[in-house]
């Protein structure tokens, strides 16, 4: 079952018929669905919230790790 992300965008705020228009057509061009505009011209967009894969450590990663945690192999003694 997919998860949505969910915005709001007050058309008030912009001149009628020109700048909301481009406003939600650039919303669109970004994967934005209009799911509504109500009576006082708030408009409700929705999108689809991106997978990302979990991060997992190979052992490359894990081959850069230091034997002792301090500096390249052991310490000398005196």
């Amino acid at each position: 079952m997919p998860e949505w992300k969910y915005r709001k965008i007050a058309l008030n705020l912009y001149r009628p018929q020109g700048d909301e228009l481009d406003l939600l057509n650039a919303a669109g061009a970004e994967g934005w669905e209009l799911v509504g505009i109500t009576s006082n011209n708030i408009a409700y967009l929705k999108r689809e919230v991106e997978e990302v894969a979990p991060i997992t450590h190979t052992d490359e990663t894990r081959s850069h790790e230091r034997p002792n945690g301090h500096g390249a192999g052991t310490e000398e003694q005196r």
